[in-house]
């Protein structure tokens, strides 16, 4: 049986804690069903998983898109390495899920009908992981607020597309994602500096990226990277 432990805040307020990754696994499933109207939720590694590559552990964020609710989702960029990850979020933005990425996301959470939030364990391995359930309406005006600040800094996802990408634009691409200057990339790939930066304006119009960071998630997504 699930144990559930709670902590009396104020006579109108209660923080429910869960422990042990099959109980939060739970109550998070839990929330998903109980969602009528809207479900938010910031992802980012490290993610809770028996696999050994770290993949997170699914969610059916689509179930509640099936009956009718909006169902938002932000993703740390540093979440899309993993194999297959942009896959199975492209598969759920064509399920109606609403999906954006961001950098340096700062917590994970899942906020449901804007009432009620789980906010998990920062090291969701740990067997001894505890997640916190606020259904405080103080807690709850603050936390709502903070998914949607995320929400509006983040990268609407794009669709795939079928466009070839050759070798030399696939190795720009992932030097261009992980921080180097254009100066370094130019070094790397031996090239002028100029050259770089033509490339890279070609293939943001070809990713219809108005930014690097976007051109960068839509390559992830794409899965146009160079995995090392």
């Amino acid at each position: 049986m699930t144990a559930f432990n709670w902590a009396l805040v104020a006579p109108s307020s209660v923080i429910e804690t869960v422990r042990g990754g099959p109980a939060i696994a739970e109550r998070v499933a839990a929330l998903l069903v109980s969602a009528r109207e809207e479900v938010a939720l910031i992802d980012r590694p490290p993610y809770a998983s028996s696999q050994p590559d770290g993949m997170p552990a699914p969610l059916d964020v689509a179930a509640p898109v099936r009956r009718g609710a909006r169902v938002r989702v932000v993703v740390d960029r540093e979440g899309l390495s993993f194999p297959g990850r942009a896959r199975g979020l492209n598969e759920l933005s064509e399920q109606g899920v609403q999906i954006r990425v961001g950098t340096d996301l700062p917590t994970k959470l899942i906020t449901v009908d804007r009432r009620i939030t789980l906010l998990p364990p920062t090291d969701a391995a740990d067997p001894t992981a505890t997640a916190l359930v606020v259904s405080d309406s103080l807690l709850s005006h603050a936390l709502v607020p903070l998914f949607d600040a995320v929400w509006e800094r983040a990268v609407p996802i794009g669709s795939v597309t079928d466009e070839e990408i050759t070798e030399e634009d696939r190795e720009l691409l992932t030097l261009l994602t992980s921080g180097l200057k254009d100066e370094a990339i130019a070094r790397r790939l031996d090239v002028h500096v100029h050259t770089v930066r033509r490339r890279i304006t070609r293939l943001m119009a070809v990713l219809n990226a108005e930014t690097r960071f976007q051109a960068g998630v839509q390559a992830a997504l794409r899965g146009w990277l160079t995995i090392n």
